[in-house]
């Protein structure tokens, strides 16, 4: 729907005569489907530029208002991936620390605040040793040089509070106590089968304090075994948040203890196969979108064999590049901030 209104026309039929006709650019959704996979909610944001700027905000907003319903209606019967209804609480970042507290976890100590003085305060607990974070990552675009910078995990530090306040005051943030790290764990939920990978981000130069800012990916992978305590946990914060898939993203310290940091209710996950291929995310991935439950359990010998390199090498790859560089090429707005994940 981030193309609707304008490169979009869709339709909801209600009749007293008929039954619930649905829909949009051409397709019908007639047929009831048996799941569905929610990538991104993304709010209508493209509207014809022969509009008064002052009806802009009116379109918009109706968009989103029939965007909403569209979504409610679409396929009462399937399954959502995650669920529609879930997935803004389980994405909060308060709300999964508090819970994943609540079931055992152990969390970094963390201040959600626009404070300066609360910041300060919790800056001078851990001696100095704290570091920021984003709600979610951030990228953007320079207008003038056109270079991309990003906004990942960073230290505070005493220069941080001798700048004007405004930069506490006008954006939340999280903040947290350092933790000490011997890797990052990256597990990724299907029901209640998972894949699990460790990252050596201490072995870099840029992914030390976050994992995510090694762009280059230089960061040594492999598969790695949970203990059954963990596995355990994340099986249960997935059910309080109401979830059916999830990716994890834990600390494991020197010592061995793990610390949980958040889950991601739509993170990425082909990336952990095409750095770690005996990873079968792609395969787990297609069984548990035909079958998807919390009980889901992967069986290989159920279903066809498929990886994500087979993929990445086959014709319709290529013809998936192909479509999306000329619906780039086609497209009329530019982004210049966005989150990835």
């Amino acid at each position: 729907m981030a193309e609707f209104p304008e490169a979009g026309l869709a339709s909801i039929r209600v009749s007293n005569g008929r039954p619930l006709s649905i829909s949009m650019s051409g397709l019908s959704f007639a047929e009831p489907y048996t799941s569905i996979w929610l990538r991104r909610v993304v709010p209508p944001s493209r509207v014809s530029d022969r509009l008064a700027p002052a009806d802009v905000k009116m379109a918009l907003l109706e968009s989103k208002r029939f965007d909403d319903g569209f979504r409610t209606l679409l396929s009462p019967s399937a399954v959502w991936i995650n669920p529609p209804n879930t997935r803004t609480d389980a994405a909060s970042k308060p709300n999964q620390l508090t819970t994943a507290k609540r079931i055992g976890f152990a969390i970094p100590e963390t201040l959600f605040s626009n404070d300066p003085d609360e910041i300060r305060r919790f800056y001078n607990e851990h001696g100095g040793r704290i570091i920021y974070k984003p709600f979610a990552p951030a990228f953007w675009e320079d207008r003038s040089s056109h270079k991309l910078n990003s906004l990942f995990t960073s230290r505070i530090t005493e220069a941080h509070f001798e700048q004007d306040s405004v930069a506490f005051t006008s954006c939340p943030g999280i903040y947290q106590e350092e933790i000490e790290k011997k890797a990052e764990l990256r597990v990724t939920f299907f029901g209640s089968s998972f894949q699990a990978a460790r990252i050596h981000s201490q072995q870099t130069a840029s992914g030390k304090l976050d994992f995510r800012s090694d762009m280059k990916g230089e960061a040594p992978m492999e598969a790695v075994a949970l203990g059954p305590s963990t596995v355990d946990r994340c099986r249960t914060l997935l059910s309080a948040l109401g979830l059916l898939h999830g990716s994890f993203d834990l600390v494991e310290k020197p010592d061995g203890s793990i610390v949980f940091l958040e889950i991601n209710e739509m993170g990425q996950f082909l990336w952990l196969e095409e750095r770690i291929p005996q990873l079968p995310l792609l395969a787990m991935f297609a069984a548990f979108s035909l079958e998807p439950s919390v009980e889901f359990v992967f069986r290989p010998a159920r279903w066809p064999s498929i990886s994500f390199h087979e993929f990445l090498a086959s014709d319709a790859y290529a013809l998936f590049r192909e479509d999306l560089a000329e619906y780039v090429a086609a497209s009329s707005e530019t982004k210049a901030f966005c989150y990835p994940e």
